[in-house]
């Protein structure tokens, strides 16, 4: 099982290489649960086996697609499941145009999906994915099995219906049966995917679950606003990329804005700056953080 996450790491690593705005360590480190170090360590196997791994600044790219004709304004980015949704789409649609080109251009230039596919086709991750994705197609119950549970720390089966990939194929969210919840399942820690021929029965249960920008999930926003020494503000725009539009100046100083599905994510970034951020608002996060510091300190 540990060889087939790491397997499935490096294919999802690959992914994200290829997005035309490219990594920072830190975001692949932070995205995989891995230190800085052993994405290095990917980076470098990488190159070894064959991959052009370019960085610029701080940014990390795989440069074996020709980007060339593309202006940077002209390409649309999509994350590979909605890349690869839209050219299925076109793929299908028997009206050819010059527009459609254009965009099946893009949409190659950007993911490089029939490249990627056959470099993921050995691995037993795709066919779980896939399988997944036949039941969204087709509106099927799938049972994920041997599922490895990091909240329960427990291994077993999960009838669900699934509803949609986030993060290049990282996490799945599904309504589950046994628990009739809305629930985020993180691929890699699927044993296997069995398709049931057993139609959606809770689809008017399928409310869209939200992601915030530290990469959590969740139903109920809550409102957050920090107030952010430079250092802090500069720190997170390279952490979370997608924080740099809810970060704004009033009066020479930094402020987040924004919302989040829970405490965890938006609690470690705080905890690790304590003297480079202020809390504005909401006390329940206060709280959070002071909690955390006092257990902290009594069990040392």
């Amino acid at each position: 099982m540990l060889e087939h996450r790491k397997i499935n790491r490096i294919l999802q690593l690959i992914a994200r290489l290829r997005s035309p705005i490219g990594c920072t360590k830190d975001e692949l480190a932070r995205d995989f649960e891995v230190s800085a170090r052993t994405i290095e360590r990917h980076l470098k196997m990488l190159e070894d086996i064959g991959f052009k791994v370019d960085q610029h600044e701080n940014r990390f790219y795989i440069t074996n697609i020709n980007r060339s004709t593309f202006k940077q304004e002209d390409l649309i980015v999509f994350n590979l499941e909605e890349a690869s949704l839209i050219k299925e789409a076109l793929l299908n649609n028997h009206v050819k145009s010059a527009i459609y080109d254009n965009v099946l251009d893009k949409l190659y230039a950007l993911t490089d999906l029939d490249s990627l596919a056959e470099t993921i086709g050995k691995s037993r991750q795709s066919f779980i994915i896939g399988t997944i994705r036949q039941g969204i197609k087709h509106k099927l119950q799938v049972v994920l099995k041997a599922y490895d549970s990091q909240n329960s720390s427990k291994t077993g089966n999960r009838l669900i219906e699934p509803i949609r990939f986030h993060n290049y194929f990282v996490y799945l969210t599904a309504f589950e049966i046994e628990t009739a919840k809305i629930k985020i399942f993180k691929t890699e820690r699927i044993g296997d995917a069995i398709l049931t021929e057993k139609s959606w029965k809770y689809e008017a249960e399928h409310h869209r679950i939200g992601m915030d920008i530290f990469g959590m999930a969740g139903e109920i926003p809550i409102p957050v606003k920090l107030k952010l020494s430079k250092r802090a503000k500069n720190l997170l725009e390279e952490e979370y990329t997608d924080a740099a539009k809810y970060i704004h100046m009033v009066h020479g100083n930094y402020y987040l804005d924004t919302e989040v599905y829970q405490l965890e994510g938006i609690g470690r970034f705080v905890m690790g700056l304590p003297d480079e951020i202020e809390i504005i608002e909401p006390q329940q996060l206060k709280d959070y953080i002071r909690i955390k510091i006092e257990s902290f300190v009594l069990r040392h």
